[in-house]
């Protein structure tokens, strides 16, 4: 006899009032009414799937039918082989990581615009829908300016492009002391100044800026944390590109308030300045509306703390970028909105413990 099992390559997520079934794996959908839920429940394990005719004519329909659309898998089918290999390869990481990547992923019937088609669409959408502000600012703050030139390196420690490459290290070991203003501030404006601002005659402004960004969206937000920062007293700031300095946003943190945040690294929450990557999904998602573009703001976050990385070295800086925080307690530092503005990264900058500098 034929055993069946709900598939595990699927959400159930509310909508409108209705249950949905949400197949990430092949990018279908299904209304799932209260039979069917029931029928879900009942093949929550192996069963035959006959065994269900003891609740009656209608849940052994249903089942047949979910069967027939994959909503349920037979043992040792196709579907259930895909299945069993998708779990091999992502298990471990649990359900959200497999959804967020398949489900970003893009089919085949997907059709492309081409440069002057989407230039047009954003230019229509913007007459009706005006595009988010490319950069955050804070006016009713205190900022510091910072550099804002295009820097001169000929003093740098590591000038050159490929020495930095080379030398950068992941450092988690720092001494006490302070770093320059002018070095955190160098390191924003290097890695997200802007490099150029066009006035767009639909979309508004637009920053072009030392790393690509998807659409010239520019979603990638900097905050500084000073714990030791020549020329700062303590406390939280945000880089603002097109005022060009830190906005104070925040007083300083006890040390186990910021550790707790950062997962009680130390080599986190005790550097001389720590900087912390967010995210504004409505910018790049007002430009590309499918659920794939999320993947553009992470690969914007690596191209950005790279930069971050190399100038930091090129500086004669250590530095180390993280992901392992913990998210809420970290927005709620920087008061920021955990659905319109996640907490992505930070990375520690410091003056390098002997030898690994």
């Amino acid at each position: 006899m034929t055993r069946v099992a709900v598939a595990e390559y699927a959400v159930l997520f509310w909508r409108d009032g209705t249950l949905v079934w949400d197949d990430y794996l092949h990018h279908r959908q299904f209304a799932l009414t209260p039979d069917s839920e029931r029928v879900l429940r009942w093949f929550a394990s192996w069963r035959e799937l006959d065994s269900i005719a003891e609740l009656g004519e209608l849940p052994l329909g249903i089942a047949r039918r979910l069967l027939e659309v994959q909503v349920l898998v037979a043992e040792g089918s196709a579907e259930h082989v895909e299945q069993q290999q998708m779990l091999a390869e992502w298990g471990t990481w649990g359900p959200s990581a497999r959804y967020l990547h398949f489900a970003a992923r893009t089919g085949s019937d997907v059709r492309f615009a081409d440069v002057l088609d989407d230039e047009l669409r954003s230019a229509a959408k913007a007459s009706e829908q005006p595009a988010p502000a490319p950069a955050k600012s804070y006016p009713q703050h205190p900022m510091i300016p910072v550099p804002g030139d295009r820097p001169d390196s000929s003093a740098w420690r590591r000038p050159g492009l490929v020495d930095a490459l080379f030398e950068r290290r992941s450092v988690r070991q720092f001494t006490a002391d302070p770093v320059s203003l002018d070095a955190v501030g160098t390191v924003a404006r290097v890695a997200t100044g802007p490099v150029e601002v066009i006035d767009h005659p639909q979309v508004g402004q637009v920053l072009l800026k030392t790393s690509p960004s998807a659409g010239a969206r520019t979603p990638i937000e900097l905050y500084l944390y000073a714990n030791r920062v020549d020329g700062l007293a303590p406390g939280f700031f945000h880089y603002a590109p097109l005022r060009g300095g830190l906005e104070r946003i925040g007083d300083s943190v006890p040390g186990s308030v910021l550790g707790a945040a950062l997962g009680e690294q130390p080599w986190l929450s005790d550097c001389a300045a720590l900087l912390i990557y967010t995210a504004v999904p409505a910018r790049t998602r007002w430009r590309y509306e499918r659920s794939r573009a999320y993947r553009d703001i992470l690969i914007e976050l690596g191209h950005v703390s790279q930069t971050v990385l190399l100038t930091a070295t090129a500086l004669g800086l250590g530095a180390v970028t993280a992901t392992a925080m913990r998210d809420r307690e970290l927005e709620d530092l920087l008061g920021c909105d955990p659905t319109a503005e996640p907490a992505l990264a930070v990375t520690a900058l410091g003056r390098p413990a002997a030898g690994l500098g």
